[in-house]
């Protein structure tokens, strides 16, 4: 769905629109990918409780039409827990049920120190990310509350399954060897692949 809200929101826009006309029911539609962790070890899997903005709230702002709409990011507490059941069956990797905050940006929006503009501290920024984790919120990416909103508002049962490729309370930069990476990146899809076999009885 390529990378950020504008991106995945027109992939959602025609996705949606084609479930519709082919007279699909009972959809489940989950995201997977990988994002930056709080306090968690590289290679934790997140499942996102509801996602947040920049600010900590579960909502995401969008503009229609010259007026500000605000729209709920929840996503589906029991596909949250199916999920969480299924990693506890796989056993294979630490995964958690929380908060994922939603960013505009990779660099500003995300604290980071490393970018081409940063008019902040590292104390600042260090201050900024405990009081995402004291919030709850225990990764971040860019795509996760347009996709909550919009299933939300389309009636769909979504989840967000997103492996952590460091843990931003220590760096910006990933350290992980590319063969780690690869094995990180695979674990999301290990787990929605196993859902997807348990819920059509294949395990």
């Amino acid at each position: 769905h390529g990378m950020g809200i504008p991106s995945i929101s027109i992939m959602l826009h025609e996705l949606i629109k084609l479930l519709y006309h082919a007279k699909c029911s009972n959809i489940t539609i989950i995201r997977i990918g990988t994002s930056g962790g709080i306090g968690l070890e590289p290679g934790s899997v997140v499942i996102t409780r509801q996602s947040v903005d920049a600010t900590f709230k579960p909502q995401f702002e969008q503009v229609v039409l010259g007026k500000t709409i605000i729209r709920s990011t929840n996503l589906d507490e029991e596909l949250a827990k199916e999920l969480l059941q299924c990693s506890k069956e796989i056993h294979q990797f630490n995964t958690v049920i929380g908060n994922t905050m939603c960013t505009l940006d990779f660099y500003e929006g995300q604290g980071r120190l490393d970018g081409a503009i940063c008019l902040y501290n590292e104390e600042e920024k260090l201050q900024y990310l405990k009081e995402a984790y004291e919030s709850g919120v225990r990764n971040i990416e860019m795509e996760s509350s347009v996709f909550a909103a919009m299933c939300n508002l389309s009636g769909v049962r979504a989840a967000v399954v997103c492996v952590t490729l460091l843990n931003r309370l220590e760096g910006d930069q990933i350290s992980s060897s590319h063969d780690v990476l690869v094995e990180y990146q695979q674990r999301p899809q290990k787990l929605v692949g196993y859902f997807i076999k348990k819920s059509l009885g294949k395990v």
